[in-house]
């Protein structure tokens, strides 16, 4: 099995650019609107929506683009991502503001790593 992309939501394509290829290193891949027809039959949403790919060899985000206020409701839902110097990563998202959540191991000097986006979307980092 392969995971083909992770659809999200996020309020603007100027905060999702920020996230996805400011500090993930993503690339814009594709565009597309749906209909609101199509909307309502895929996800009960009334409205027309927009939707970037971001993505690269290995992970692709579908993602919609709400043009509202909203958050996330779901608190469980997360993507694991696995990145190559961590602290780096780290340090590189909250200098662009981004909400950072350690949570230390139980008799280790380690911690689990969460970062939160803009959307509320959460996001496990661990290293490669």
């Amino acid at each position: 099995m392969e995971i083909e992309h992770i659809g999200i939501g996020y309020n603007s394509e100027e905060e999702a650019d920020k996230f996805f290829i400011g500090l993930l290193g993503l690339k814009k891949t594709r565009s597309k609107s749906v209909s609101e027809d199509m909307m309502k039959k895929f996800f009960n949403v009334n409205r027309d929506c927009k939707f970037i790919i971001y993505g690269n060899k290995d992970s692709n985000f579908e993602v919609f683009i709400t043009n509202d206020n909203s958050k996330v409701k779901d608190v469980y839902t997360h993507s694991c991502l696995l990145v190559e110097h961590r602290d780096d990563f780290v340090d590189k998202a909250s200098s662009m503001g981004y909400d950072i959540v350690k949570v230390p191991r139980k008799d280790s000097d380690t911690y689990y790593l969460f970062i939160r986006d803009r959307f509320h979307n959460l996001y496990e980092i661990k290293e490669k």
